[in-house]
């Protein structure tokens, strides 16, 4: 949590969202069939809460693509009346292949940004995903909800939006001692997956930044941009939001937005901003050979206003990216165009790359 409010009290509720197979037709109107789940899985300590489910308590209806699985909190404090919603997505790992018997002993949760499609639950334990929570005044018809037996809260789709959002940057080199700018390119692959921020508000006026819905891109689309010699290049896609009103007795407690699928489409931007300086020997590889280096590892890609949909909600929201074979960027290298830096350690561990040219060490 991001505030001091000692949870030991807390209520909390834990739902799980359909995935985007099973809302691409959903009509403004309808109500969304939310999974409760138990909360005895979750723990507190201090201002920090754990969170606990058992995969058997997910039913195969509400797993999406590469084992991705949207859950939603609420959390209500009674003795201050205050209340927070999240979201944040898990992927499912080490399910029996098909045709063998399924283990529950051998299924676990791992963070998408952090786990690889294949895993084993053992090692999965220590990459469980993170999210700051802020908990505020509750709004009205939250205290009779957490208080009620009966779950007569709904979650109805009224509304949807398309936003561009980045999901990777490139900095070719300068011409330096030749004539030539380096070249950048990307790909984003069918099967590739994207973190895109999610938004709750009270009123449906302001909004906040809260949590994240992982979308795999599961159009059957491939995307490798053309190689780009502009010195600041922005690679973006286009994904689909779902805005959605949640309430309980007819109270409507909050409205939220979450990403639900990517719609196929794709652009560059090309910014008319400086590109960064990343020079610095403990960050930089220099001389290397002619050829093509691409980055399939390392650390998460992020960009905290990454998705643009202010124009909707009046804020930005962020947007994560795991460097795999198939979301991967690229850099041709060639003996005008040598060198590499990354954002904070060398290039194969740091989230972002930039292309220098050759004897540019020359300068430090």
């Amino acid at each position: 949590m991001d505030s001091e409010i000692p949870l030991d009290g807390a209520q909390f509720t834990l739902r799980a969202d359909l995935p985007a197979v099973q809302t691409a037709d959903l009509a403004d109107g309808a109500e969304v069939d939310m999974l409760k789940l138990p909360t005895a899985g979750i723990s507190t300590t201090g201002n920090s809460f754990t969170v606990a489910v058992d995969p058997d308590d997910v039913p195969a209806r509400y797993i999406g693509s590469n084992g991705l699985v949207s859950l939603e909190m609420e959390i209500y404090d009674p003795r201050t009346d205050s209340y927070a919603w999240t979201t944040q997505s898990v992927r499912l790992i080490g399910e029996a292949t098909a045709g063998a018997a399924r283990s529950a002993s051998a299924k676990s949760w791992a963070n998408p940004l952090a786990s690889e499609r294949s895993g084993n639950a053992r090692s999965a334990a220590s990459r469980a995903p993170k999210v700051k929570v802020h908990l505020d005044k509750a709004p009205k018809g939250v205290k009779n909800a957490f208080s009620s037996r009966a779950d007569t809260c709904r979650t109805t789709k009224i509304g949807q939006n398309d936003a561009w959002a980045t999901i990777g940057e490139g900095f070719p080199a300068a011409p330096g001692y030749g004539t030539t700018r380096g070249k950048a390119w990307m790909t984003h692959r069918n099967g590739a997956e994207i973190t895109y921020g999610a938004a709750v508000s009270k009123d449906g006026v302001k909004w906040a930044a809260s949590g994240s819905a992982s979308v795999a891109n599961s159009k059957g689309f491939d995307f490798i941009w053309d190689a780009d010699a502009n010195p600041t290049i922005s690679y973006r896609t286009e994904v689909r939001y779902y805005k959605y009103k949640y309430d309980c007795g007819g109270v409507i407690i909050n409205r939220k937005l979450k990403a639900v699928s990517e719609t196929g489409g794709v652009k560059t931007i090309h910014t008319n901003s400086n590109p960064p300086y990343w020079l610095s020997r403990t960050k930089c590889t220099f001389d290397m050979p002619a050829g093509t280096w691409t980055k399939t590892t390392g650390k998460t890609y992020s960009n905290s206003g990454g998705v643009k949909i202010s124009t909707v909600i009046g804020i930005e929201l962020s947007t994560s990216r795991a460097y795999t074979t198939g979301s991967t960027l690229s850099y041709k290298m060639d003996a005008g165009h040598d060198s590499l830096c990354g954002n904070t350690d060398k290039p194969g561990y740091a989230s972002k790359v930039q292309q220098f040219y050759n004897r540019i060490q020359e300068e430090l």
